[in-house]
């Protein structure tokens, strides 16, 4: 059963709440570690708002709105890096300056999640926001930058934004989500750089699908490429060498999945329609499968790269994480629905989809176990 918009808004209200209160109490168990120590000493503390819009800062990463808004509530908090700190230091412990520092990220974190939980309670039932929620949690990357004071949180929510805005002309035609995209990839090029790709895929599947004008899309895309080109090409330039292809790429979508897609566009795409019923939500496919080969070209670019400075990190494909989410979400919906006319069929699925999330729980609760990221009691 799906619920109408106030009543989704009131239960992904008090799912954002609970999901707040959790990261406040991850950000106490998590120590501070040197890139957070030294963003907030070298960006928040040392520099004005004018001179984080003009890129005059030492972070290698220039797009400043996750700084401007770092800034905004160190200022609300009056909270200055304490004089003790030293940037040597690889982990440091301070429980104010734990949960201060990494309010924001905590927030974006703990909203995109509640957006997703909103986005099925309300297009389809409150059992599947329940699983896609769930689907959510047992990622590896929302564990690994829900507490961080870093963009990367900040990328994973406007992600989350753009893929929502995407879907609802496919579910719910007569919404209109044209301005709000425009909007959200302004956000998503003063973030980061790479958003690039999402940006160009975003107006891409616009075109496909019709209904909005060539000037429209072009403005969509135009502005937005511009401002993220300009920050870039003011960026100090790394090499950065793809040191582990698969490690990296299956942080961001779980590798388990990847077999669910292929029997899902099999389904979808090539069985004849008397083996299924019609669904909206294949619709998905395509958005998906441009997000993955663009972490895969983004991964192929830097294999070969000589005299690196340092290794590509997972967390430069965050993006790909909520589109992963979604795409396990949607075809779960799809494999259960196409499979309820026989009871004992869609009881198998049903154990193998629950199944893969309970497993894949466990795995990456066995990872951040052994990491040893959230052992560090605040008592």
């Amino acid at each position: 059963m799906r619920f109408d918009h106030l009543k989704s808004l009131y239960l992904s209200g008090g799912v954002f709440v609970i999901l707040l209160v959790t990261g406040f109490l991850l950000s106490e168990r998590k120590l501070l570690w040197t890139d957070e120590l030294y963003t907030q000493q070298a960006v928040i503390d040392t520099r004005s708002y004018s001179d984080i819009l003009t890129s005059r800062t030492p972070e290698g990463n220039k797009n400043p709105l996750f700084y401007v808004m770092q800034k905004v509530v160190s200022n609300i908090y009056s909270y200055h890096m304490p004089v003790y700190f030293s940037g040597d230091f690889y982990r440091t412990r301070d429980i104010p300056s734990q949960v201060i520092m990494r309010i924001p990220s905590n927030i974006y974190m703990s909203l995109a999640l509640a957006l997703l939980f909103y986005f099925f309670t309300r297009f389809f039932s409150i059992l599947a926001a329940v699983y896609a929620l769930s689907v959510a949690l047992v990622s590896p990357m929302v564990w690994m930058y829900w507490a961080e004071a870093r963009p990367y949180p900040l990328w994973f929510l406007l992600t989350t934004v753009q893929l929502v805005l995407l879907c609802c002309p496919f579910i719910a035609p007569k919404i209109k989500t044209t301005n709000k995209l425009f909007l959200t990839h302004i956000f998503l090029a003063l973030t980061a750089s790479a958003s690039i790709f999402q940006i160009s895929i975003a107006v891409l599947v616009l075109w496909r699908r019709g209904g909005v004008s060539i000037k429209k899309l072009a403005l969509i895309w135009a502005l937005p490429m511009g401002i993220a080109g300009a920050y870039y090409f003011i960026s100090k330039v790394f090499k950065i060498k793809t040191y582990m292809f698969f490690p990296n790429l299956f942080d961001g979508v779980m590798p388990e999945r990847l077999f669910v897609y292929v029997v899902y566009a099999l389904i979808a795409w090539v069985l004849p329609e008397k083996y299924k019923r019609s669904s909206n939500n294949t619709f998905f496919l395509p958005i998906f499968f441009l997000f993955f080969t663009s972490v895969c070209f983004l991964l192929s670019m830097n294999l070969y790269t000589k005299n690196s400075d340092f290794g590509f990190f997972s967390r430069y494909l965050i993006y790909l994480a909520p589109a992963d989410i979604m795409m396990f979400s949607l075809a779960s919906v799809d494999l259960r629905r196409w499979s309820r006319q026989n009871f004992w069929i869609c009881l198998n699925v049903s154990i193998f989809l629950g199944g893969l999330v309970i497993v894949r729980g466990l795995m990456t609760y066995r990872d951040i176990l052994a990491a040893a990221t959230y052992l560090h009691s605040p008592s």
